[in-house]
């Protein structure tokens, strides 16, 4: 019964109070102790720390917050503190206006568009992908399926996708059910990837205003040898070449981190992508205390995040040792992270803030 009530206000006491979370240890790449409090009801907190610091940080203190009350403690800054990141229900944007240095959301999506020739969606393939995927269908023997009966949907929920979520997240799996699952295949579309008109791999995907949004994906028995372990790369191409011969406009690869070196983030990026907000989002992630310097450009030198602006969305990078550097250099450095829906880049350094495009 405890657990129950726990449950049912818990929504709600979010919404009024934090966990608050102190943490020093060393920032990647550096020999510099970093101290960020950290502000959130949710992972990300666990999954920016783990991004972040090259061991696991100390926990200096842990208590609950009444969010409001941040705003005294934010602006009362305690020397210490290198950084503040909030994780924060929408409602309290107005509260904190003025007071952080960037914003994003905890996640961001990103799209493919599928509409023309083709030739002109692999103009938008990234090199390397455009390298994997000449003549792909030849060089491992696939191809591609449909199906709409009710038993393949149970090998693919049984003998992909379960096993492909247990290998690749282990003890920190989480499952869809069957029954969810099968909502899904009943309004959508369940896409094999054959080699020797073998079901190798799949994918579950719905179809919504005119665009193949993707759901689940398994592989066959979670072993990616089956495919000389392209499946990843062959549930991505199959999904867009089957978007593109069904007249739909795009292949929405739903979310990701907004960190631009993000292996996730990056391997839509390379499909070509367009990274979109999370309009849906009910929280904002606030960087407080985040004016330039030399721990604050180291911290987004390792964790280059996309921030919503006046424009929409850009890149906020770090580079510590801009001032030094020859302005070729630091194009490169920006060049390399250059997305689709990308309005520009803000280039922290040691004593200053920049744009760059």
């Amino acid at each position: 019964m405890a657990g129950f009530i726990k449950r049912q206000l818990y929504p709600v006491f979010s919404k009024f109070f934090s966990h608050a979370t102190l943490v020093e240890g060393r920032l990647k790449g550096t020999e510099h102790p970093f101290r960020c409090l950290f502000v959130d009801n949710s992972s990300f907190a666990d999954n920016l720390m783990a991004r972040m610091y090259e061991t696991p940080p100390v926990v200096l203190q842990r208590r609950r917050i009444w969010i409001p009350a941040l705003k005294k403690l934010i602006v009362g800054k305690p020397g210490s503190i290198d950084l503040c990141v909030a994780v924060l229900p929408t409602a309290y944007e107005s509260t904190f206006q003025g007071l952080y240095d960037y914003k994003c959301t905890e996640t961001v999506r990103q799209v493919i568009d599928t509409s023309g020739s083709w030739e002109n969606i692999k103009s938008g393939f990234s090199a390397t992908k455009r390298k994997k995927t000449n003549r792909f269908t030849e060089r491992y023997g696939l191809g591609s399926r449909v199906s709409e009966d009710l038993k393949e949907f149970d090998f693919f929920y049984h003998r992909m996708f379960v096993p492909h979520i247990r290998k690749r997240f282990g003890e920190l799996s989480v499952i869809d059910s069957y029954d969810d699952m099968k909502e899904f295949f009943l309004k959508g579309r369940l896409l094999f990837i054959t080699k020797d008109n073998e079901a190798v791999a799949g994918a579950l995907s719905l179809v919504e205003d005119g665009t193949l949004v993707f759901r689940r994906t398994g592989v066959l028995d979670g072993d990616e040898t089956h495919i000389e372990g392209v499946a990843q790369l062959a549930l991505y191409y199959f999904q867009i070449k089957y978007a593109n011969e069904h007249n739909l406009r795009a292949v929405d690869s739903m979310m990701s981190a907004p960190f631009l070196n993000d292996g996730v983030y990056k391997n839509k990026r390379e499909w070509g992508a367009t990274v979109l907000p999370d309009n849906k989002s009910r929280t904002w992630v606030y960087f407080f205390h985040a004016a330039p310097s030399e721990k604050i450009a180291h911290f987004f030198e390792v964790n280059p995040t996309i921030v919503h602006s006046d424009k929409g969305l850009k890149g906020v990078i770090g580079i510590p040792g801009a001032m030094d550097m020859p302005i070729v250099s630091i194009n490169d450095i920006v060049h390399r992270y250059q997305a689709r829906g990308l309005e520009g880049f803000t280039v922290v350094t040691n004593t200053g803030a920049v744009s760059a495009s």
